[in-house]
């Protein structure tokens, strides 16, 4: 009688031991979430890529061996063949479109010589009473950086202004143009700025900033 006693009591105690030992690894269970929920999330570090594209408005600033600074006020305008750049400059009030300053390098030796460029541009105006180039196209010699400058200015009705494939250029009236033929160490570098005659002469002391600007790189 005692030994059955005893042993219902044995049962009974393992049998207790294993109902809290199953409870215990129950909480223990439950409870691991609960610690990674209360841990704080750290966000993924995105990857920086080195390729990552200029900004908008920014421009090629050097050619031939020369660099220079575009002044603030004007834009990057649309890609053109043949040129290094071109800049767009806002109309002002009054006059019917933008203007925009291209520049040119076509290779060591190539484009042309500096004189027969500025006489090229010269004849693409006529002046009030017709004739070409325009009695008012003033060109000037200047050394900046140690490098040689000449320029160009000349108002009228311009001729040189691109039509369609295949048609004729478009006259212009009341236009003017500010160029320059920089002698840079590997070539020749054209600077033209063309437009309206109101907005070229607006833009004028932009103009010769940037010319004060070429250096040698």
């Amino acid at each position: 009688m005692h030994l059955k006693f005893r042993y219902t009591l044995l049962v009974n105690g393992l049998a207790l031991f294993a109902l809290l030992a199953g409870l215990t690894a129950c909480r223990q269970n439950v409870s691991a979430p609960e610690t990674e929920k209360s841990a704080p999330q750290q966000m993924p570090v995105l990857p920086t890529s080195p390729g990552t594209p200029a900004m908008p408005g920014s421009a090629p600033t050097q050619a031939a061996g020369v660099a220079w600074t575009v002044p603030a006020a004007w834009e990057l305008g649309p890609e053109h063949q043949m040129r290094i750049a071109t800049y767009r400059i806002r109309a002002i009030a009054g006059d019917p479109e933008d203007a925009e300053c291209a520049v040119y390098f076509f290779g060591a030796g190539q484009g042309g010589t500096v004189e027969a460029n500025l006489d090229r541009w010269a004849h693409q105006f006529t002046g009030p009473d017709g004739q070409s180039p325009a009695q008012a196209a003033k060109i000037e010699k200047q050394v900046i950086a140690g490098l040689k400058v000449s320029t160009l200015a000349v108002s009228g009705t311009y001729a040189g202004a691109g039509g369609m494939m295949g048609q004729a250029p478009v006259s212009k009236p009341n236009f003017r143009m500010r160029a320059a033929i920089i002698e840079a160490p590997e070539g020749l570098v054209f600077f033209k700025l063309t437009g309206p005659l109101n907005t070229v002469a607006g833009a004028e002391k932009d103009f010769n900033s940037l010319l004060g600007s070429v250096h040698r790189q």
